[in-house]
């Protein structure tokens, strides 16, 4: 009988095999792939602005929940003006 940390390093070797598997698999995959949404772009006539939501980006975002549990940086007091000086015209 094995113990329960034999059982999960079994289980961890198992998900690092499957994941390489998984890696080889998609790689082999991805051109076939990538012609086959060329041909729909070109059948349906999708543009890049049209796409443009599903496409991975070169830099990294920020998500929109992140966004809003920021809380805003907090703002000075408005610097005070000085008050205009009054001129007099001379009569």
């Amino acid at each position: 009988m094995s113990t329960p940390q034999q059982r999960l390093e079994e289980i961890a070797k198992q998900e690092q095999a499957l994941a390489a598997e998984k890696a080889k698999l998609l790689e082999a995959s991805k051109d076939a792939d990538l012609e086959t949404v060329k041909k729909l772009c070109k059948q349906h006539g999708f543009t890049a602005t049209q796409l443009r939501g599903c496409l991975a980006t070169k830099g990294k975002r920020k998500p929109a929940a992140a966004a809003i549990e920021k809380k805003p940086a907090a703002k000075k007091p408005a610097a005070k003006k000085t008050a205009a000086k009054k001129t007099t015209k001379a009569k």
